[in-house]
C-alpha cells in the first residue's frame, strides 16, 4: 500500500467536473485507488462515491492505493488535485 495526504486548495472544492477528471486518471491504473476524507472512504474510480465525501477547500484528504501501480496512481491523483486549485 502507498499513501499520501493533501489539502484541497481548489476554491470551489472538488465538484463534478474535477471529480470526473480524477476518476479518469484513477481508472488508467491497474490498482485500487481510495480517497479518504473526514473518516469516509470512496473509490477514486467512482464519480458518485467521490461526490459523497465533501471534498471542499481546506479539508485534508488521504489518497492511498494497493496493487501493482499503487505509487504511480497516488502520485498521479495528487498531481491532479494540486493543479485544480
Amino acid at each position: 500500500m502507498y499513501e499520501k495526504y493533501i489539502t484541497i486548495t481548489a476554491k470551489h472544492g472538488i465538484h463534478t467536473r474535477p471529480a470526473a477528471l480524477l476518476v479518469k486518471a484513477a481508472k488508467s491504473f491497474n490498482c485500487d485507488v481510495i480517497v479518504e476524507c473526514n473518516g469516509k472512504q470512496a473509490s477514486a474510480k467512482s464519480l458518485f462515491k467521490l461526490q459523497t465525501l465533501g471534498l471542499y477547500q481546506g479539508v485534508e484528504v488521504k489518497v492511498f492505493a494497493t496493487g501493482k501501480q499503487a505509487q504511480e496512481a497516488v502520485e498521479s491523483v495528487l498531481t491532479l488535485l494540486k493543479t485544480l486549485s
